[in-house]
């Protein structure tokens, strides 16, 4: 006993681990940009960025410098989110910039009559996007909730101005699931959306809003929220193994097994010849009908699962 709840230990930290590394990983995915700088001009003139990205002016002939002071030719502060400026000079670099405030930046060539003769540029700097669908995405742990999330449209969705609380199952999740599951839902996006739907909140819901038996309700269906003496979190069966990723548009939490909607269409999933066949768990396994304390599947001939909560 002692063994397998080490091993449990150990799986989350690593699973935790994974998390902070995708989400250094996602800060640093920055961009480096290039400004060819010749006689009389910058290329491109127009440049947007996001926050983090790097900006190089090459010089591409000439003796040129990057002002982001005052306008050269009114003398006239740019008012820029960040000031600054670089040294003229004829070298292949002229400068290189990391973008860190977000803003609109305008420009020019302080040497001579080089802004007059039309060196001037403007960099547009947006904030980094950082939505639901950018964590499931970033992550090396959930390609099979983005296939569906991208089969099913929802991307778009995700993306949005929510607010969202999206239950993440990982691809581990998505494997326990009885073999061929996964393909057959993948050809039926009907069902596939209800089951997507059924993760997700219409509401930004962090882990600290979450107590015993709180119903929670999904945009098809309720779940159930339910603590264990040790303070495990468990959403129906599926317990949350990374709470509280915060995104721009509501919140991720990553659970261990995929929630099923009350009723859920089975009938090219399973073989159904009489009227009650059998009562499943979340991770679609055969179960004891006696089972206490927790989320089980009745699945009837009509090809529906019933969803219950056994006390």
């Amino acid at each position: 006993m002692k063994k397998k709840l080490t091993t449990k230990i150990m799986k989350k930290s690593q699973l935790l681990l994974l998390f902070l590394f995708c989400s250094m990983a996602s800060s640093m995915m920055a961009t480096t940009h290039t400004v060819n700088s010749g006689n009389y001009f910058y290329s491109p003139q127009s440049l947007t960025v996001n926050v983090g990205d790097t900006v190089n002016w090459i010089n591409s002939g000439g003796f040129h410098n990057v002002n982001f002071i005052d306008n050269t030719i009114t003398g006239v502060s740019f008012n820029n989110p960040v000031s600054f400026i670089s040294t003229p000079t004829s070298s292949t670099a002229i400068y290189t910039h990391v973008f860190a405030v977000a803003g609109t930046y305008n420009y020019d060539c302080s040497v001579g009559n080089h802004a007059a003769s039309g060196m001037v540029g403007s960099i547009t700097v947006n904030n980094a996007s950082n939505s639901i669908y950018d964590i499931v995405s970033n992550s090396t742990d959930h390609t099979t909730l983005k296939a569906a999330i991208d089969a099913c449209a929802l991307d778009g969705t995700l993306s949005g101005a929510g607010p969202f609380t999206l239950f993440a199952p990982t691809d581990a999740a998505f494997n326990l699931l009885p073999a061929g599951t996964v393909t057959a839902l993948l050809a039926d996006i009907p069902q596939l959306t209800d089951i997507l739907l059924h993760h997700v909140v219409g509401d930004s819901v962090l882990s600290t809003m979450l107590s015993n038996n709180l119903v929670v309700p999904t945009l098809n269906g309720d779940v159930l929220v339910t603590i264990n003496s040790m303070g495990e979190v468990f959403i129906d069966n599926a317990q949350v193994i990374v709470a509280d990723l915060v995104a721009d548009n509501g919140v991720v939490h990553v659970i261990d097994a995929v929630l099923l909607p009350t009723t859920t269409s089975v009938s090219e999933l399973n073989h159904l010849d009489k009227e009650y066949l059998y009562s499943i768990n979340i991770l679609g396994e055969k179960i004891n009908r006696s089972l206490k304390n927790q989320i089980i599947f009745d699945v009837y001939i009509d090809g529906s699962i019933t969803k219950r909560y056994v006390r």
